[in-house]
């Protein structure tokens, strides 16, 4: 959805050159101020947050700091910020993988990077180097054990294994707007809204639907395909009744895609939520969540990129549910925590920041107390998440934990 502000200054006829230049002046005091106020607005809309879900216990990939509120494309477990760095979730604070990035693919172990010049790199367990050479990219997907590219002409580049044929793209294709890679096989969307296949075919991943058109978005899961279509409808065909089951009947219009590693994928529904299915282990979709604008599914963590900040109230509410995750801890602690947890929400809620800030300090400085919470990651994340919600309420700053 875009946004057009119109604004109309009317100025009295000057009777002089003064008046003249005084009605400019006039003018371009309301241009900038206009400026000003829809800088403001987009700096302010342009906050964001990612949610992950899914998971055991204890999966680091699951850790999103509450204070990365500038993040525009996700990848399990990776995340691209606006100033182009490429974090890796799972450490406090995330580590740096790269710079100067536009884009962002991972499979496995393997990431590969999108740099602003349109070259690209490799880092991490990838199979096979990156073409020497490769520029002009505008897009890349990461496979099995192979990658794409596509270029700014419309054409595909493929490397990596090829025992399925997944890198010999097709003689003549071009005119390509989206790529997508699976397991052994690959997708490419052409701008007429058509959907071309190349690679293994064990489970069906090639036989695309008989008059399948009009698709906006393609996304790949090991074995299985998604497509939007214009209207909304999503269409799925590959190893679907295994990995993750077929699209639900009832499923409403859906603007993005989520096809996960292992069975089960996702969209985001026009209204901006989230609509899963298949075999989802661990976590659920945190109930209530909106404004999603991305997904990407993993093996079993997934991340959800939402066009909104986190708010202090639900960083509290996701601290209780990591809390409550942990099972080694003896009551009277746990009872400690949540109640300082409890009370920090209260005081936000009465708007009663200082007891607010008091009640998550008391938390931190308990949690990290010998023996309350055995388990020391644990204890360094949420260390960690207690610095930015009082970050987030505006307590100062704090060095404990």
């Amino acid at each position: 959805m875009s946004t057009n502000a119109t604004s109309t200054i009317a100025i009295a006829a000057p009777t002089d050159r003064a008046g003249v230049r005084r009605a400019r002046l006039r003018t371009w005091c309301g241009v900038v101020a206009t400026c000003l106020l829809l800088c403001s607005a987009a700096a302010f809309a342009g906050k964001t947050r990612v949610v992950a879900w899914g998971g055991e216990v204890g999966n680091r990939a699951l850790d999103i700091p509450y204070s990365l509120d500038d993040a525009v494309a996700i990848a399990v477990p990776y995340v691209l910020r606006a100033n182009g760095e490429v974090i890796e979730i799972g450490t406090m604070p995330p580590v740096v993988r790269a710079r100067n990035a536009r884009a962002i693919a991972a499979a496995g172990s393997c990431l590969l990077i999108l740099h602003r010049n349109g070259a690209v790199a490799a880092r991490g367990a990838c199979h096979s180097p990156v073409p020497a050479g490769l520029s002009g990219v505008v897009a890349i997907a990461a496979g099995g054990h192979f990658g794409l590219a596509l270029t700014s002409s419309g054409r595909v580049v493929a490397w990596g294994d090829n025992s399925s044929g997944q890198t010999d793209v097709p003689t003549g294709l071009r005119n390509v707007v989206a790529i997508a890679a699976g397991r052994n096989h690959a997708l490419a969307l052409r701008s007429n809204g058509q959907v071309v296949a190349w690679g293994g075919n064990i489970d069906g991943e090639l036989d695309i639907p008989p008059g399948l058109a009009n698709v906006v978005a393609i996304d790949v899961g090991n074995a299985y395909n998604l497509a939007l279509k214009s209207d909304g409808t999503v269409v799925a065909w590959g190893d679907v009744f295994d990995n993750p089951r077929p699209v639900p009947l009832d499923l409403p219009p859906a603007r993005a895609l989520g096809a996960g590693e292992w069975r089960q994928a996702a969209v985001v529904l026009r209204d901006g939520t989230i609509r899963e299915w298949g075999f989802q282990e661990g976590k659920s979709v945190p109930p209530g969540l909106r404004n999603v604008v991305r997904l990407s599914m993993g093996f079993a963590v997934n991340f959800a990129l939402v066009d909104r900040p986190i708010t202090p109230l639900e960083a509290i509410a996701d601290m209780r549910v990591d809390l409550d995750a942990l099972l080694a801890i003896e009551d009277a602690d746990r009872n400690a925590l949540n109640a300082y947890l409890d009370l920090a929400a209260w005081a936000v809620r009465a708007n009663r920041a200082p007891l607010a800030c008091t009640a998550m300090r008391s938390f931190a400085a308990l949690a990290a107390s010998p023996g309350v919470i055995p388990y020391p990651d644990r204890v360094l994340y949420l260390a960690a998440q207690t610095r930015d919600v009082l970050r987030l309420m505006g307590c100062g700053h704090w060095r404990g934990g």
